[in-house]
């Protein structure tokens, strides 16, 4: 078989820098956004860099390059600075997805069944509010809150009569309560300090790195879009929700304070019963016999 050339089309604006066939260098040539590169038989290593120079806009989308033919295996990727919040990412079927907005919707639900039940004074609005803010921690120090604002209106509504128990639960709501806030304290710090957490998984993808992978494409190949915002949108968010729960804490740590301190703080365990002094059935009398004188009057 010959060789021959074949044409490649560029997306618009984009300029050509380099051009390599099997690791040696071409002149880079471009005409109209199309370059022709010269084909030889058998396998070759063709690599085009171009550049364009555009913003970072709220939707981006990777570059359409027309190969000219149909093709397999197409890579995109597309690394965003650590300065970008992704919100949402599409592309081919294999790649990144932000799940963050599956958890959002688990929050709304448990948030309105939360609202229902009597025992704190959060409506669902409040739970989700608090929630949202808890998911950028683990999901286990969201469940330890949700757990000591229980505790709390449960100790509340219910006595105990019994001291060890009684106590006991005031233990357990006193080391709930240091974890409960060293968690909100955390969640606050993340918010302020922190990366968002998106949790975006998929084709070894991570905040900052997308990747998508498409098997076989016609002679356009696969693009993808990223929407994300500057990272200050986030930090300007959490910051509102640490001032609302900074707010809000403290009417909830007066409610728990009352919940903690009904019927006291202690319970002193009742004193033990004196044994009893059990008479003697058959005691032993002695009287002495007023005739009897052991001493001797006769000297």
């Amino acid at each position: 078989s010959q060789g021959g050339q074949h044409t490649l089309t560029l997306p618009e604006q984009a300029e050509l820098q380099s051009v390599s066939i099997n690791g040696v260098s071409q002149p880079a040539r471009q005409q109209a956004g199309k370059v022709i590169v010269p084909v030889s038989p058998g396998t070759q290593d063709i690599v085009l860099t171009w550049q364009q120079v555009t913003g970072l806009p709220l939707v981006l989308t990777s570059p359409q390059i027309d190969l000219g033919a149909a093709s397999v295996n197409s890579f995109i990727n597309l690394s965003l600075g650590q300065d970008r919040w992704v919100l949402f990412a599409f592309g081919p079927t294999v790649g990144p997805a932000v799940l963050f907005w599956g958890v959002l919707i688990v929050i709304g639900l448990l948030s309105a069944a939360l609202g229902r039940v009597p025992l704190t004074p959060l409506t669902a609005r409040h739970w989700f509010l608090l929630l949202i803010g808890l998911s950028q921690i683990p999901l286990p120090g969201a469940l330890v809150v949700i757990a000591w604002l229980m505790l709390l209106g449960w100790r509340y509504g219910n006595r105990l009569d019994d001291s060890r128990h009684f106590n006991a639960l005031q233990v357990a709501i006193t080391v709930l309560t240091v974890f409960a806030l060293s968690l909100l304290f955390s969640a606050v710090e993340q918010g302020l300090l922190g990366s968002p957490s998106m949790q975006i998984t998929g084709n070894q993808s991570t905040a900052t790195d997308l990747n998508w992978y498409q098997d076989r494409a016609p002679g356009l190949l696969p693009q993808a879009t990223v929407v994300s915002v500057p990272l200050m949108v986030y930090r300007l968010l959490m910051l509102a929700w640490s001032l609302w729960l900074a707010a809000s804490l403290l009417n909830w740590l007066k409610w728990g304070w009352r919940c903690f301190a009904q019927d006291g703080l202690w319970k002193k365990a009742p004193p033990k019963p004196k044994p009893e002094n059990k008479a003697n059935p058959n005691p032993k009398t002695q009287a002495q016999d007023p005739n009897t004188d052991t001493d001797n009057w006769n000297n």
